[in-house]
Protein backbone atom coordinates (compact mmCIF):
# COMPACT_ATOMS: atom_id res chain seq x y z
CA UNK A 1 0.00 0.00 0.00
CA UNK A 2 1.15 3.51 -1.03
CA UNK A 3 -0.24 6.83 0.25
CA UNK A 4 0.73 9.66 -1.84
CA UNK A 5 0.59 13.30 -0.67
CA UNK A 6 -2.94 12.83 0.86
CA UNK A 7 -5.17 15.90 1.65
CA UNK A 8 -8.47 16.14 3.81
CA UNK A 9 -10.93 19.07 3.67
CA UNK A 10 -14.17 18.57 5.16
CA UNK A 11 -17.46 18.99 3.22
CA UNK A 12 -19.34 20.73 5.03
CA UNK A 13 -17.38 23.64 6.59
CA UNK A 14 -14.29 23.13 4.47
CA UNK A 15 -11.57 22.82 7.20
CA UNK A 16 -8.40 21.12 6.28
CA UNK A 17 -7.36 18.39 8.12
CA UNK A 18 -4.54 17.49 7.50
CA UNK A 19 -2.43 17.46 4.35
CA UNK A 20 0.24 16.00 2.35
CA UNK A 21 0.46 13.02 4.14
CA UNK A 22 2.40 10.01 2.41
CA UNK A 23 3.27 6.69 3.37
CA UNK A 24 3.91 3.32 2.40
CA UNK A 25 3.71 0.12 3.82
CA UNK A 26 4.97 -3.44 2.88
CA UNK A 27 3.33 -7.28 3.22
CA UNK A 28 4.08 -8.33 7.11
CA UNK A 29 5.37 -4.49 8.02
CA UNK A 30 3.99 -3.17 11.11
CA UNK A 31 3.74 0.55 11.02
CA UNK A 32 2.53 3.16 13.78
CA UNK A 33 0.82 6.11 13.17
CA UNK A 34 1.00 8.73 15.70
CA UNK A 35 -0.55 11.94 16.25
CA UNK A 36 -2.04 14.07 19.24
CA UNK A 37 -6.11 13.64 19.80
CA UNK A 38 -8.13 15.77 17.24
CA UNK A 39 -5.79 15.23 14.45
CA UNK A 40 -7.37 13.43 11.92
CA UNK A 41 -6.19 9.83 12.59
CA UNK A 42 -9.37 7.99 12.50
CA UNK A 43 -10.78 9.98 8.99
CA UNK A 44 -7.11 8.96 7.70
CA UNK A 45 -8.45 5.38 8.23
CA UNK A 46 -11.65 5.91 6.45
CA UNK A 47 -10.04 7.70 3.42
CA UNK A 48 -7.66 4.09 3.06
CA UNK A 49 -11.16 2.13 3.39
CA UNK A 50 -12.54 4.63 0.75
CA UNK A 51 -15.24 5.39 2.97
CA UNK A 52 -13.96 9.06 2.15
CA UNK A 53 -12.03 11.05 -0.23
CA UNK A 54 -9.66 13.21 0.06
CA UNK A 55 -8.97 16.61 -1.53
CA UNK A 56 -5.98 15.61 -3.14
CA UNK A 57 -3.44 12.89 -3.43
CA UNK A 58 -3.90 9.28 -4.06
CA UNK A 59 -4.09 5.67 -2.18
CA UNK A 60 -2.28 2.56 -4.25
CA UNK A 61 -2.90 -0.83 -3.61
CA UNK A 62 -0.77 -3.23 -5.49
CA UNK A 63 -0.39 0.13 -8.06
CA UNK A 64 -3.96 0.43 -8.50
CA UNK A 65 -5.26 3.97 -7.39
CA UNK A 66 -8.53 2.66 -5.33
CA UNK A 67 -9.01 6.75 -3.94
CA UNK A 68 -12.81 6.75 -2.53
CA UNK A 69 -13.88 3.50 -4.04
CA UNK A 70 -15.34 1.05 -1.38
CA UNK A 71 -15.36 -1.92 -3.61
CA UNK A 72 -12.06 -1.82 -4.63
CA UNK A 73 -10.10 -1.02 -1.14
CA UNK A 74 -12.06 -2.20 1.66
CA UNK A 75 -10.91 -5.93 0.73
CA UNK A 76 -7.84 -5.26 1.25
CA UNK A 77 -7.80 -4.41 5.36
CA UNK A 78 -9.39 -6.14 7.99
CA UNK A 79 -10.44 -3.65 10.78
CA UNK A 80 -9.98 -3.48 14.60
CA UNK A 81 -11.97 -0.90 16.48
CA UNK A 82 -11.36 0.40 19.80
CA UNK A 83 -14.70 -0.62 21.50
CA UNK A 84 -15.54 -3.60 19.13
CA UNK A 85 -19.28 -4.50 19.04
CA UNK A 86 -20.52 -7.99 20.58
CA UNK A 87 -23.50 -9.52 19.97
CA UNK A 88 -25.21 -11.15 22.97
CA UNK A 89 -24.36 -14.43 21.45
CA UNK A 90 -21.95 -17.17 22.26
CA UNK A 91 -18.08 -16.70 21.66
CA UNK A 92 -18.12 -18.67 18.35
CA UNK A 93 -20.52 -16.25 16.72
CA UNK A 94 -18.74 -13.26 17.81
CA UNK A 95 -15.48 -14.88 16.78
CA UNK A 96 -17.29 -15.73 13.42
CA UNK A 97 -20.10 -13.49 12.56
CA UNK A 98 -22.22 -15.86 11.25
CA UNK A 99 -19.62 -17.55 8.21
CA UNK A 100 -19.01 -20.56 7.87
CA UNK A 101 -15.70 -21.83 8.68
CA UNK A 102 -13.73 -24.99 8.89
CA UNK A 103 -12.57 -26.04 12.42
CA UNK A 104 -9.23 -25.61 11.56
CA UNK A 105 -9.59 -22.29 10.26
CA UNK A 106 -11.29 -21.08 13.28
CA UNK A 107 -8.54 -23.27 15.98
CA UNK A 108 -5.59 -21.42 14.44
CA UNK A 109 -7.39 -18.01 14.53
CA UNK A 110 -8.41 -18.49 18.27
CA UNK A 111 -4.60 -19.46 19.04
CA UNK A 112 -2.71 -16.52 17.41
CA UNK A 113 -5.41 -13.87 18.48
CA UNK A 114 -4.52 -15.62 21.92
CA UNK A 115 -7.69 -17.11 23.31
CA UNK A 116 -7.30 -20.74 23.41
CA UNK A 117 -7.16 -20.56 27.32
CA UNK A 118 -10.57 -18.88 27.57
CA UNK A 119 -11.79 -21.12 25.06
CA UNK A 120 -10.61 -24.21 26.72
CA UNK A 121 -12.17 -23.23 30.03
CA UNK A 122 -15.22 -21.94 28.50
CA UNK A 123 -15.93 -23.58 25.26
CA UNK A 124 -17.44 -21.84 22.18
CA UNK A 125 -20.73 -21.99 23.06
CA UNK A 126 -20.17 -19.66 25.89
CA UNK A 127 -22.43 -16.85 25.96
CA UNK A 128 -20.89 -13.61 26.18
CA UNK A 129 -23.20 -11.40 27.22
CA UNK A 130 -24.60 -7.95 25.96
CA UNK A 131 -22.00 -6.00 25.49
CA UNK A 132 -19.59 -8.60 26.08
CA UNK A 133 -20.47 -8.41 29.52
CA UNK A 134 -19.14 -12.04 30.47
CA UNK A 135 -15.85 -11.24 28.96
CA UNK A 136 -13.11 -8.61 30.30
CA UNK A 137 -11.60 -5.61 28.18
CA UNK A 138 -8.66 -7.99 26.88
CA UNK A 139 -10.75 -11.12 25.70
CA UNK A 140 -13.00 -8.83 24.06
CA UNK A 141 -10.21 -7.13 21.94
CA UNK A 142 -9.13 -10.29 21.59
CA UNK A 143 -12.10 -11.92 19.72
CA UNK A 144 -12.15 -8.52 17.75
CA UNK A 145 -8.33 -9.74 16.52
CA UNK A 146 -9.41 -13.18 15.96
CA UNK A 147 -12.16 -11.65 13.64
CA UNK A 148 -9.78 -9.59 11.84
CA UNK A 149 -7.77 -12.97 10.94
CA UNK A 150 -10.64 -15.16 10.11
CA UNK A 151 -11.30 -12.23 7.04
CA UNK A 152 -7.77 -13.45 5.99
CA UNK A 153 -7.10 -9.59 4.27
CA UNK A 154 -3.71 -8.64 4.22
CA UNK A 155 -3.59 -5.72 6.02
CA UNK A 156 -4.90 -4.80 9.32
CA UNK A 157 -6.04 -1.42 10.12
CA UNK A 158 -5.78 -0.56 14.19
CA UNK A 159 -7.96 2.69 15.47
CA UNK A 160 -6.89 3.46 19.10
CA UNK A 161 -6.97 -0.35 19.42
CA UNK A 162 -5.75 -0.94 23.15
CA UNK A 163 -6.42 3.00 24.09
CA UNK A 164 -9.00 1.55 26.64
CA UNK A 165 -6.84 -0.98 28.50
CA UNK A 166 -4.61 -1.48 31.19
CA UNK A 167 -0.96 -0.89 30.28
CA UNK A 168 0.01 -4.68 30.58
CA UNK A 169 -3.11 -5.72 28.68
CA UNK A 170 -2.24 -3.36 25.66
CA UNK A 171 1.46 -4.81 25.82
CA UNK A 172 -0.04 -7.91 25.40
CA UNK A 173 -2.59 -7.50 22.51
CA UNK A 174 0.24 -5.86 20.92
CA UNK A 175 2.39 -8.40 21.36
CA UNK A 176 -0.21 -10.69 19.76
CA UNK A 177 -1.15 -8.58 16.86
CA UNK A 178 2.66 -7.53 16.18
CA UNK A 179 4.48 -10.99 16.10
CA UNK A 180 2.00 -12.54 13.33
CA UNK A 181 4.15 -12.42 9.98
CA UNK A 182 1.12 -13.03 7.92
CA UNK A 183 -0.61 -9.63 8.26
CA UNK A 184 0.56 -5.74 7.73
CA UNK A 185 -0.59 -3.81 10.72
CA UNK A 186 -1.32 -0.11 10.63
CA UNK A 187 -2.33 1.31 13.53
CA UNK A 188 -3.48 4.77 14.57
CA UNK A 189 -2.60 5.96 18.01
CA UNK A 190 -1.56 9.22 20.57
CA UNK A 191 -0.17 7.17 23.28
CA UNK A 192 1.40 4.27 23.44
CA UNK A 193 4.54 2.81 25.53
CA UNK A 194 7.82 2.66 24.57
CA UNK A 195 8.18 -1.19 24.58
CA UNK A 196 5.41 -1.22 22.57
CA UNK A 197 6.87 1.27 20.00
CA UNK A 198 9.70 -1.00 19.79
CA UNK A 199 7.50 -4.25 18.44
CA UNK A 200 6.96 -1.85 15.59
CA UNK A 201 8.96 -1.71 11.99
CA UNK A 202 8.20 2.37 11.28
CA UNK A 203 6.83 4.78 13.58
CA UNK A 204 5.58 8.19 11.70
CA UNK A 205 4.41 11.06 13.42
CA UNK A 206 1.97 12.26 11.65
CA UNK A 207 1.97 16.13 13.04
CA UNK A 208 5.35 16.36 12.41
CA UNK A 209 6.01 15.17 9.38
CA UNK A 210 8.52 12.26 10.58
CA UNK A 211 9.97 9.19 10.67
CA UNK A 212 11.38 6.44 12.71
CA UNK A 213 12.79 3.14 11.65
CA UNK A 214 14.36 0.12 13.28
CA UNK A 215 17.96 -0.20 12.70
Amino acid sequence: MEVNDLSYVTGSDHKQIFDGVSLQIKPGEKVLLMAPSGWGKTTLLRLLLGLKRPKKGKILLNGKNVMGNWDAAHNYYSYVNQKPFMFDDTLRFNITLGRQVSDEQLKQVIHEAGLDELVKEQGLDKQVGENGSELSGGQIQRVEIARALLSGRPILLADEATSALDPKLSLDIHETLLKNPKVAVLEVAHKISPEEKAMFDVIIHLDKHTVETKM
